[in-house]
């Protein structure tokens, strides 16, 4: 028999909402979580140990250290210290393409939540750059704020993994809907805006969550 044969799959209740009869098991049995645990509770105690291991490859850094170098080119700064980066992770493109996702209860992002969003950084920090990534440029481009034009680069990656580390390294986090948006900004450590409601109310996803997504969304974040 394999070690994999004796676990005692537990399953949780909402995929995006706090389960903690999950945490609640005998320390001799093979336990293992069969969901997605989305939810800030099941590891805020152990934060600071979960930033240090997941890291990426060094491949992966050494091509997004080389993006943030050509950023900086472009702004025509020397030092990155001198410079707040603010990583935009903005999902569309499946939402778009995909009518089960719309019906299933996800909310696109709005130009008015990016300005909210954009304006509140602009508002506490000096020399702010907006760093986009979208799988839908062209909306994107669109629906950032036009004030801060010049003030925003925008990286068109087909490289999940990529994406995810460049604006990890940013300084602070605009997210939209998503698992990606989620992670990237616990694993940025700054300050982080979200959508209130970032799903239907009536909808398939909604009863993943619960009441006021206080599980899902960490409550040092800023919602708009």
């Amino acid at each position: 028999m394999t070690v994999m044969q004796t676990f005692n799959y537990r399953h949780e209740k909402q995929s995006s909402a706090y389960d903690d009869s999950l945490l609640r098991f005998n320390k001799s049995q093979n336990v293992r979580p069969v969901s997605c645990l989305q939810s800030w509770k099941y590891f805020y105690e152990f934060r600071n140990e979960l930033r240090k291991q997941l890291t990426f490859r060094r491949h992966i850094q050494i091509e997004v250290e080389h993006n943030i170098r050509q950023i900086m080119q472009k702004i025509n700064e020397e030092s990155r210290k001198v410079v707040t980066l603010v990583g935009v992770h903005i999902r569309l493109g499946d939402i778009f393409i995909s009518s089960r996702l719309k019906q299933n209860g996800l909310v696109i992002a709005t130009s008015e939540y990016l300005s909210k969003s954009v304006n509140y950084f602009l508002s506490k920090y000096r020399n702010v750059l907006f760093v986009v990534t979208s799988q839908n440029m062209t909306w994107a481009k669109a629906n950032m704020p036009r004030h801060v034009k010049n003030q925003v680069q925008y990286i068109d990656s087909p490289k999940w993994e990529v994406i995810v580390a460049m604006l990890s390294l940013c300084d602070h986090t605009i997210i939209t809907v998503g698992t990606f948006s989620w992670w990237i900004g616990w694993l940025t450590g700054g300050e982080v805006t979200y959508n209130k409601w970032p799903i239907r109310d009536g909808s398939i996803l909604r009863k993943q969550f619960n009441e006021d997504f206080s599980d899902y969304f960490y409550p040092g974040w800023i919602g708009f």
